[in-house]
């Protein structure tokens, strides 16, 4: 396996461990378990930004070896694949410094203001984490990754 192929299946599986962090601190907190629900959520947030640096690390390995910034989608469904990669991006853009201040809001204790926030954020993140897989299927199984690791040989 290569290097591109290392890092997109990092970043797929980082997003794929959010997910699954964010739904065991939202039914932790359904349960009322609120110091499950804060080590699960915070997991979930050092998780994401584990995912946040080796995508960065993605997008400098592909800039410094391939002279690209970003994998084009090569597969049949490309429309179906814009479809999700586009809200995905916009989203994951406009919901982090939401998902901080929902972070820092209970930290501070300050729970009103963070169950206000989290009605929306939470979904959005929840949102953001699973496209963030089915993107990274798209370009797996359609070959994109395979493709670009193949150009240089």
């Amino acid at each position: 396996m290569d290097i591109t192929a290392l890092l997109s299946r990092s970043v797929a599986t980082l997003n794929a461990l959010a997910t699954i962090f964010l739904l065991i601190g939202f039914f932790r907190i359904r349960r009322g378990d609120k110091i499950g629900h804060g080590k699960a959520m915070g997991t979930a947030v050092i998780i994401s930004a584990l995912f946040l640096a080796v995508y960065l690390a993605s997008k400098v390995h592909l800039w410094l070896v391939y002279g690209k910034s970003n994998i084009l989608y090569i597969g049949s469904y490309k429309a179906l694949y814009y479809w999700v990669l586009i809200p995905h991006v916009i989203l994951a853009i406009i919901v982090t410094p939401f998902v901080i201040r929902a972070v820092w809001l209970a930290r501070a204790s300050r729970f009103e203001e963070h169950k206000r926030l989290v009605r929306w954020v939470f979904p959005v993140w929840l949102y953001v984490s699973i496209t963030g897989v089915i993107v990274w299927a798209f370009m797996e199984f359609s070959g994109s990754i395979a493709a670009v690791g193949s150009s240089l040989r």
